[in-house]
């Protein structure tokens, strides 16, 4: 074989000593997903074969390309293979509306997409006039692009990694990259397991996972699960009864959730819940948004001292961890920092606060502070002179050392536990001719945790269908306000700062 652009290529009957993958034998199953499976072997092929395709297409090392797919086999060889390529793949939310998909593929200069065939239309759209020259169908198109490519290595390359897309106070996602991803590919997967155990884990039996992979909780548990030779059970979507009847017919060891899920599942009635054989579960880790203390008591009640709690974010604020013992003797914690984060509670003037008081969660990395993508400037808001970072969030340490939060971040709306920024709803809104100004918050709801309320001040009359059929053009699903409330004013003060407390605590002073 000849040199590639960025690397020799080496036959791929030499490769054996490179899997980047650990199983006991590679023809058993990886990764089983809807409608089909695929071997640690094919995983292995089919990754070295997208990096090949990657880099045939023109992105290289550094260079920015797209997944926008729902749950699917194929997550594991984006993932694998983006790494072999040493480029950046940024997972997209399929819930966004094309106008949210161009914003993210701008500000990431993502040159190539590929993406399922029924999300084709909304991916053309949104790549129009942007830097997309490529996109690739999930199907046929895709398996003949991996087929002309080849499967020998790529070498001589860092490890690819994905460019996680978060939103800071002001709605404004921002890509994030942090000091510790970029690795040598040979250390792609001591990565991503070191990461398995800073969470505790299982290094052995079957994960599920149900919940989307284009986020980072979903994401990291496959990458830790790979590395670890962990077969995966892949849902194409949370479903409560089939979750339970996964579990028990993979006898799933292992699986991330978020609350909302706990919340379904609980409310399942006790003669399906006691239906199944639930006895493998030995962890399930959620994150993303506050779990009801109710919700956390009743899950370990169920199925036994297996829920683990993690506070972290794509920043790297974490992870800290807690087990179902820890909770239960720490009511409310997120957990306890991992060996490489140590935590501070910061006052607005800069100075530590001592134990059991509130203020902005402070972190320190032994790896460095994250930065965003193209923004020094708000890398530089996060930071303290002495390199530590905050995301804005509000908590406090207690004696032994567990953090509680207080609120994530002032403004957050944490709708089944994806972030909804006030600010960027607010924006849209305000375009409506008949809104003259809005406020935007979150309220209680039992079962997505938050709902999104908005408060509009209007500047004559205002068709309240007229202004949602408007955000909806806009907006993702799952951003839009359920209510609206219609004010002669909003409680501006006098150099225009919106007191919005007093228009969201009267929803939260009942709720637990």
């Amino acid at each position: 074989m000849g040199e590639s652009r960025n690397g020799s290529d080496v036959a791929s009957s030499e490769l054996q000593p490179e899997h980047l993958l650990a199983p006991g034998d590679p023809s058993s199953v990886a990764i089983i997903g809807p409608g089909r499976s695929l071997t640690w072997k094919q995983v292995e092929r089919r990754a070295r074969r997208l990096a090949r395709a990657l880099d045939g297409a023109g992105i290289g090392v550094g260079d920015v390309w797209g997944v926008l797919a729902r749950n699917r086999c194929e997550w594991a060889e984006f993932q694998i293979g983006n790494a072999r390529a040493g480029s950046r793949v940024v997972p997209l939310n399929w819930h966004l509306t094309p106008v949210e998909l161009t914003a993210l593929i701008d500000d990431s200069g993502c040159r190539l997409l590929v993406v399922d065939p029924d999300l084709r239309a909304a991916a053309e759209q949104a790549a129009a006039g942007t830097t997309v020259t490529t996109i690739v169908e999930l199907g046929a198109d895709y398996e003949s692009w991996l087929a002309d490519a080849g499967d020998a290595l790529l070498t001589t390359r860092a490890a690819g990694t994905a460019l996680m897309f978060t939103g800071g106070t002001t709605g404004k996602s921002k890509g994030v990259t942090r000091p510790e991803l970029g690795a040598p590919v040979e250390r792609y997967a001591a990565l991503w397991s070191g990461w398995g155990r800073l969470v505790r884990m299982p290094e052995h039996g079957v994960t599920l996972i149900t919940t989307p992979l284009y986020h980072a909780l979903g994401s990291a548990v496959l990458g830790a699960s790979l590395s670890f030779g962990v077969p995966v059970v892949v849902a194409g979507r949370f479903d409560p009864h089939e979750t339970l009847a996964l579990i028990e017919r993979h006898r799933v060891t292992a699986s991330p959730m978020v609350p909302t899920q706990f919340i379904r599942l609980l409310k399942l009635d006790d003669a399906e819940r006691s239906a199944h054989d639930l006895s493998s579960l030995e962890w399930i880790l959620h994150t993303a948004a506050p779990c009801p203390t109710w919700a956390k008591v009743a899950m370990i009640e169920w199925l036994g001292p297996v829920i683990f709690e993690m506070y972290g974010s794509s920043e790297g604020t974490g992870p800290a961890i807690c087990d179902s013992h820890e909770w239960l003797a720490h009511p409310g914690t997120v957990g306890k920092a991992s060996a490489r984060i140590e935590y501070s509670i910061v006052d607005d003037d800069g100075n530590d606060l001592p134990v059991g008081e509130v203020g902005t969660i402070y972190c320190r990395r032994s790896d460095g502070a994250p930065e965003y993508y193209g923004d020094p400037d708000k890398t530089a808001s996060i930071r303290l002179p002495d390199g530590r970072f905050t995301v804005g969030d509000l908590g406090w340490l207690d004696d032994d050392g567990f953090l509680y939060l207080a609120d994530r971040r002032v403004d957050l709306i944490l709708v089944a536990g994806s972030n909804v920024y006030p600010a960027e709803i607010e924006a849209v809104l305000s375009e409506h001719p008949s809104v003259a100004d809005v406020a935007v918050f979150g309220i209680p709801d039992p079962e997505w945790g938050e709902q999104v309320k908005a408060v509009i001040e209007t500047s004559g009359e205002v068709d309240l269908d007229d202004v949602r059929a408007f955000a909806a053009t806009r907006l993702a699903a799952y951003k839009l306000p359920k209510s609206y409330d219609v004010v002669e004013r909003l409680p501006r003060e006098a150099h225009g700062k919106l007191k919005k407390r007093l228009l969201r605590d009267p929803y939260w002073a009942d709720a637990d």
